[in-house]
C-alpha cells in the first residue's frame, strides 16, 4: 500500500459487525511484533479468542452508550483498518480524564488514517472530558510527532517500563492534552 495511492477511508462509530476485523487487526499486530519488536504498542502475550473479543467489544459498546468511552474506527473497502478509543478513568475523582489508545494496520500507516481517527475522537472527547492522556513508546518518533502536533505535551518518562523479548528495554513516555 505504501507505494500505491492513498486509499479512500471513512471514519465512523464502531458496530458489532466490526468484530472480525478488529480481532484480525489485533492478531496482525501480535505477529508484527515478532518480526518488528519496535512496533509501538504493548500487547498481551495471549492470543485472544473470538469469544473474548466479542465480550470486549460488547463492553466497549456499552461504555460508549453510557458515555464512558469515545471510539472511532477507520474503514477502507468495507473493512476496519484502524481504531482510536478514549475511555474514562475508573475513579470518580478522575472521570474528567480520558485515556487514549490507537491502532492502525501496518499497510495503512502514514496515510493520514491515524490523524483522522485521533481528530475525530478528540472532537467527540471535548464534550466528555477536560483532559486526555496517553502512553507512547520512547522510540516511536512518528507517533510522538503526531501527538505533539495535536497538542499533547510530555509530562513524564518511565525508563525501561517494558521489556520486550529478553533484551529490548522500552521507555514509556506519558503525554496529556488539556482542553481549554
Amino acid at each position: 500500500m505504501r507505494n500505491k495511492q492513498k486509499p479512500k477511508f471513512t471514519v465512523r462509530d464502531p458496530k458489532r459487525s466490526d468484530l472480525r476485523d478488529l480481532l484480525s487487526n489485533y492478531l496482525q499486530m501480535q505477529k508484527e511484533i515478532k518480526t518488528n519488536p519496535y512496533i509501538g504498542i504493548p500487547l498481551s502475550g495471549q492470543r485472544p479468542t473470538l469469544k473474548k473479543e466479542r465480550k470486549w467489544l460488547n463492553e466497549l459498546l456499552k461504555k460508549i452508550k453510557k458515555g464512558k468511552a469515545v471510539v472511532t474506527v477507520a474503514e477502507v473497502d468495507g473493512h476496519v483498518v484502524g481504531m482510536c478509543d478514549i475511555t474514562s478513568e475508573s475513579s470518580p475523582e478522575a472521570k474528567h480524564t480520558g485515556t487514549l489508545g490507537i491502532l492502525v494496520k501496518k499497510e495503512y500507516r502514514s496515510m493520514g488514517i491515524g490523524t483522522a481517527l485521533m481528530e475525530s475522537s478528540l472532537k467527540k472527547a471535548r464534550k466528555k472530558y477536560s483532559m486526555i492522556k496517553l502512553d507512547v513508546f520512547g522510540f516511536n518518533r512518528g507517533a510522538k510527532r503526531l501527538y505533539k502536533r495535536l497538542g499533547f505535551k510530555v509530562y513524564g518518562v518511565l525508563p525501561e517500563a517494558f521489556i520486550r523479548g529478553k533484551k529490548l528495554k522500552i521507555d514509556k513516555v506519558m503525554m496529556y492534552l488539556k482542553f481549554d
